[in-house]
């Protein structure tokens, strides 16, 4: 019944991004994508003419939260510091609720590779860590956090805590979600860097 309420192009995008997050990168073809989907191959076709444009979508899926997230925390008049803490906040949230997505995290280096998805892997993160690091520099100009290292350093850092996070949730059982997990290192991390 819900199928019926989501375009086929959807259902392929999450299919897709389930198997990668299963299986990596190397398993997604047409035919396990048609499993996943209860969708004919040539349905598939329908909408895709081949991986690389499904793969092409996935990414876009993946980098979608940001652009969202910086616009509405670029027009808050909080403290530097509680922007990035909304910032952890609503990644921890939005990679807490579609799990699989973060997989797309973890195959960086191999989506780099494909000359499809290598530029909006380097212009999705690009964007992720210039977003941080206008934060952080924000923070820093305000006298809010040390000046031992410079905003880039910083965004570099806090995008550090999100793989490592990611890595842990898909490799060691914990017991706390994603989102628990990705605060309480973060904020602590920030507590060392306060003013």
């Amino acid at each position: 019944m819900i199928e019926e309420f989501i375009s086929a192009r959807d259902r392929i995008i999450a299919a897709s991004i389930d198997i990668i997050s299963d299986s990596g990168l190397v398993s997604l073809t047409f035919p396990n994508i048609s499993f996943r989907t209860n969708m004919s191959e040539m349905m598939i076709y329908k909408c895709f003419t081949n991986v690389d444009e499904i793969l092409v979508e996935v990414v876009s899926t993946y980098f979608k939260f940001d652009s969202g997230i910086f616009k509405t925390l670029e027009s808050k008049s909080d403290s530097y510091l509680k922007r990035i803490d909304m910032y952890v906040d609503a990644y921890g949230s939005y990679y807490n609720s579609y799990y699989t997505l973060s997989s797309i995290m973890l195959n960086y280096e191999e989506l780099l590779h494909n000359t499809r998805t290598r530029e909006l892997i380097e212009k999705g993160f690009v964007s992720r860590r210039e977003g941080l690091a206008r934060i952080f520099q924000g923070a820093l100009d305000n006298g809010e956090i040390i000046d031992d290292f410079t905003a880039e350093m910083l965004a570099d850092m806090l995008l550090g805590i999100f793989v490592v996070c990611s890595l842990n949730r898909r490799v060691l059982v914990r017991k706390k979600s994603y989102h628990e997990e990705i605060k309480i290192l973060s904020g602590k991390w920030l507590d060392t860097i306060k003013k």
